[in-house]
C-alpha cells in the first residue's frame, strides 16, 4: 500500500500542469510512497490538457493513475471518483494550477502515523509568482493535536469558525478508510462544494491535527472559478448548503447537533449566500430573496430563536434577521441592495 494518494482534478490546465506534476512526482517521500490520481475533468483545450497527462502516466506508469472523464464533474465530481481509485493509506487533495512545497507529503505524513490522526491540517501561502520554488517552509508556533471524540467538542468546532479548522478541503491530508468506510463524497456539478465534503469528515473524525507551517501553494488567478463570473452559478453555494443538510440528516447528525447545524446554515446558507451575491456584484430580486428566505426558513423554521443565532450582535446579522422576519417587498429589498453594496455592512 502506497502512503499518501494526491488527487489531482484537471480542467483546461495544460500551461499549470508542469510545476504541479513536478513538486508531486520530486517530494521527498519518495515516488514509490505516492500514488498520483489525475482526472482529466472533460477539458475542452483541443487535447493539450490530457496531453500532457498522458505524458506523465507513460513515464511514471507505476506512480501516475490517468482517469479521463468523458461529462465534466467539475471538481467535487472529479474528486469523487479520484477517491473512488485511491488506495493509500492517507489521500490528500491538490489543484492543477497549485503546488506542494517538496517535504509536504513526507512531514504531513511523519505527523500523522505519530498522532494516528484521521486528519492532518496545515497551512498554505497564496502567491502570484508562479516563480515560487517550495524549497523554503515557514513555521510557527501554533500547532496542535485535538481530541475529538465527544460531542461537546464537536458542537463547539461546528460553530466557532477558525483559519486552523477551515471548512476548504485543501490543505488537509485525510485517512482514506474515514473517507471510504463513511462513504463522504462531494455534491457534484456545483462549485462551493467543499463543505459537503469537509462537515462530514468533521463529525466523524476522532483525531485532528493542525500543523503550523506553510505547505501548500495557492496561485492566485484572475480567471479561476473564485474570481470570475456566476451568472450561471450564483445558487450552488446555497444548493451545495441544502444537500448537505439533507445529507447530514440521512447520517443521523441532525438529531444530535440540531442547534449548531441550524446555525450553520443560518451563516453559511443565508448569510454567506446573499454576501457571495453582493462580492460578485449581483443586486438581488425581490423573487430572489423571498426564495432564498423561504428555503432557510423552510428547513428551520425557527432559526431565529437558534442560540447562536441570537447571540449575534453584528450589524450584518441585524440586516439579516431582519429579512427573515419582515415580510419583503420591492421597497426593501432595493434597500437592502443599496445598502450592502454602498456600505459593504455584509462584506466586514
Amino acid at each position: 500500500m502506497k502512503k499518501i494518494s494526491v488527487i489531482v482534478p484537471c480542467h483546461n490546465v495544460a500551461k499549470y500542469l508542469e510545476r504541479c506534476m513536478e513538486r508531486i512526482i520530486n517530494q521527498s517521500i519518495g515516488m514509490e510512497e505516492i500514488e498520483l490520481i489525475l482526472i482529466d475533468d472533460a477539458s475542452t483545450d483541443n487535447g493539450a490538457t490530457l496531453q500532457v497527462l498522458m505524458d506523465y502516466e507513460r513515464r511514471f506508469p507505476d506512480t501516475v493513475m490517468l482517469i479521463p472523464l468523458e461529462q465534466n464533474m467539475r471538481q467535487g465530481g472529479a474528486r469523487n471518483i479520484g477517491i473512488s481509485y485511491a488506495g493509500g493509506e492517507y489521500l490528500m487533495f491538490c489543484d492543477a494550477d497549485d503546488w506542494l512545497a517538496y517535504r509536504a507529503m513526507e512531514i504531513l505524513y511523519h505527523v500523522a502515523k505519530e498522532y494516528d490522526a484521521d486528519v492532518v491540517e496545515y497551512r498554505y501561502k497564496t502567491v502570484t509568482d508562479t516563480k515560487e520554488s517550495g524549497e523554503l517552509i515557514e513555521q510557527g508556533n501554533g500547532s496542535y493535536y485535538r481530541e475529538m471524540d465527544n460531542e461537546d467538542v464537536k458542537r463547539k468546532l461546528l460553530v466557532e469558525y477558525s483559519s486552523n479548522f477551515s471548512l476548504g478541503c485543501m490543505r488537509k491530508l485525510y485517512r482514506t478508510s474515514l473517507i471510504k468506510d463513511n462513504a463522504i463524497s462531494f455534491a457534484e456539478h456545483l462549485i462551493c462544494e467543499e463543505p459537503s465534503f469537509t462537515v462530514p469528515v468533521r463529525l466523524y473524525e476522532k483525531k485532528h491535527v493542525f500543523l503550523d507551517a506553510e505547505l501548500y501553494y495557492y496561485l492566485q488567478r484572475s480567471d479561476s472559478t473564485t474570481h470570475s463570473k456566476w451568472d450561471d452559478r450564483k445558487w450552488d453555494h446555497v444548493k451545495v448548503w441544502l444537500l448537505l443538510m439533507d445529507d447530514l440528516k440521512r447520517r443521523g447528525f441532525m438529531d444530535i447537533y440540531h442547534d449548531e447545524l441550524e446555525c450553520m446554515m443560518y451563516d453559511w446558507g443565508w448569510v454567506l449566500s446573499v454576501r457571495m451575491m453582493v462580492q460578485k456584484g449581483y443586486a438581488m430580486t425581490l423573487e430572489e430573496l423571498r426564495f432564498l428566505k423561504q428555503t432557510v426558513l423552510q428547513m428551520f423554521p425557527s432559526v431565529l430563536y437558534n442560540p447562536y443565532v441570537m447571540k449575534r450582535e453584528e450589524k450584518s446579522d441585524d440586516i439579516m434577521k431582519f429579512l427573515l422576519r419582515t415580510e419583503l417587498t420591492e421597497k426593501i429589498v432595493q434597500e437592502m441592495n443599496q445598502t450592502l453594496a454602498i456600505s459593504g455592512e455584509i462584506l466586514s
